[in-house]
């Protein structure tokens, strides 16, 4: 693969993919809700989630390997680390605002390694199709 080189990644379609997973995996989760698969308390909702999450990666890197045509895993892997920025922006921000704790100490370190992990899969799985099926690419 020729094209994988930082030079060719495009970090607005990084951020364009990682949006648009964050929005793909709640929108499935609101409908899973909504449809009364899960509770909206979250009790027994881990593998549902973990679906939405990772149908929602996949398709936010597809979106992305397929507009960029190039780096497919340099895409993937920073779409997937474009998550610790937005997190760590929004603990700085908000941060103990509503509930006196950050979201630092309400996920333990393996389950944090654990989503990091399935979103890159995801994000680099989608955009490798994504590239695969982009009609002009870099290389």
């Amino acid at each position: 693969m020729h094209s994988e080189h930082l030079r060719n990644v495009q970090l607005s379609w990084v951020a364009f993919g990682w949006f648009a997973g964050l929005a793909i995996a709640t929108g499935i989760a609101l409908f899973l809700v909504a449809s009364g698969v899960l509770s909206p308390a979250g009790e027994g909702s881990g593998i549902w989630l973990t679906v939405a999450v990772g149908v929602g990666w996949f398709v936010g890197g597809f979106t992305t390997g397929y507009k960029t045509a190039a780096a497919p895993i340099l895409h993937g892997t920073a779409i997937a680390l474009f998550t610790f920025v937005a997190w760590f922006l929004l603990n700085l921000v908000f941060g103990g605002l509503t509930t006196g704790a950050s979201a630092w100490e309400l996920l333990g370190g393996r389950a944090t390694a654990l989503a990091l992990l399935e979103q890159a899969v995801a994000a680099i799985a989608g955009c490798w199709a994504g590239y695969r099926y982009a009609p002009l690419r870099v290389e």
